[in-house]
This record gives structure tokens, C-alpha cells and sequence, in this order.
């Protein structure tokens, strides 16, 4: 009987330590996940920084001090971002033909009411409203043009991720230290940079 509890208290002891093991694997390959993801976009940055409009790459002894995902851009994210511009830009050019037709307007209509009406002012005037009449009803008619790249697409998709990181450089002409912090706008992957922004803390 002894030998039997000494052989069943083994075998609940494997059991615990592989149950151990199941549940731990999975943190450790997540934990290896998020490290190899934070390194990619290091990577990427350091050469971004270290690399000159040119393309003339220099060793500044980069050193990536913080470094965080602060925001995932999607397909509706793009959808909307290129919709809100284009909407803006739509009403800013509205407003601008709307007061150049009006405009015109106020001038043909003194022009019909002065003494001695000038028959080629109120040609002049009418052909300029008739102008500003047609960009109005053209403008209304436009749409997004850049949008529909994305009409296919998954709205969840992601397409850029902004990095934001504060690193520490030598610069290159005085050789001091030199402490900057920059969003950058990367592709998922980590493999190209869109843009960057410098953050003003």
C-alpha cells in the first residue's frame, strides 16, 4: 500500500508540473511576440534617423530610450481621414466661388440700376456668374477620389501604426548628446516608414 500512495503522489506531482508547463508556454511565446515586435519597429526607426534625405547612412550611437504603440491606423480610419480633408477643402473652395458669384451678382445688379447701364459690364458680370453657378454645381458633385482604392478592402485592415519614440543621438557635427522625440508612421510589418513627427513634450 505504501508503495502504491508514494507512486500516486509522484505521478499528481508530474501532473501539476505539466499542467505548469501548458499554461506557461503560451505567456512565454507571447511575452517573445511582443519583444520581437518592439525591436522590429526599433530597428526601422534607428535606421530612419540614422539615414540622411540622401540616403547617406551615419552611425550616431542611436539608443531608443522609450519607445510605444500609441495608435493603429485601420482602412475606415484612412476612409475617414481622406474624407474629413476632402470635405474641408470641398467647403473651403464652396465659400470662395459662393462669394465670387455673389459678388458679381451685387455688381450686375447695380450696374442694371445706374443711369446708363454699359451693356458689356452686364455681359462681363453675367458670364462670370454663370461661371462661379457652374464650379458650385460641379464641386457638389465631387467626391473622394483616393478613397475608393479602399472600397474592397476590410475596414478592420491595419495599414500604419504610430510609433512614438524617445531616443538619444550623438549629433553629428557638435557630437553631443542630443534627447528627441518623434511619432513615426510605419507600416505593420515594421519595414517602412511613411512619415515622421516631432513631438513637442
Amino acid at each position: 500500500m505504501g508503495k502504491e500512495k508514494i507512486k500516486t503522489r509522484n505521478n499528481n506531482k508530474k501532473n501539476d508540473m505539466d499542467m505548469k508547463k501548458i499554461v506557461l508556454l503560451p505567456l512565454v511565446a507571447l511575452l517573445i511576440s511582443c519583444g520581437g515586435s518592439t525591436s522590429k519597429y526599433e530597428k526601422l526607426i534607428a535606421d530612419v534617423v540614422q539615414t540622411d534625405s540622401k540616403g547617406t547612412k551615419y552611425h550616431l550611437n542611436f539608443k531608443a530610450d522609450k519607445l510605444e504603440e500609441i495608435r493603429q491606423i485601420s482602412v475606415a480610419d484612412s476612409i475617414k481621414i481622406i474624407t474629413d480633408a476632402f470635405n474641408a477643402d470641398k467647403d473651403k473652395k464652396r465659400t470662395q466661388f459662393q462669394q465670387s458669384l455673389s459678388r458679381n451678382q451685387e455688381n450686375l445688379d447695380k450696374e442694371k440700376n445706374s443711369r446708363h447701364p454699359g451693356k458689356t459690364m452686364m455681359e462681363f458680370y453675367q458670364k462670370n456668374i454663370d461661371h462661379y453657378s457652374l464650379l458650385i454645381d460641379s464641386l457638389e458633385q465631387t467626391v473622394p477620389a483616393k478613397a475608393a482604392q479602399y472600397e474592397k478592402r476590410d475596414g478592420n485592415e491595419i495599414l500604419t501604426v504610430i510609433v512614438r519614440c524617445t531616443y538619444t543621438i550623438d549629433e553629428p557635427l557638435t557630437n553631443r548628446k542630443a534627447t528627441e522625440t518623434f511619432d513615426f508612421f510605419l507600416s505593420p510589418d515594421g519595414t517602412k516608414c511613411y512619415s515622421r513627427k516631432r513631438v513637442n513634450e
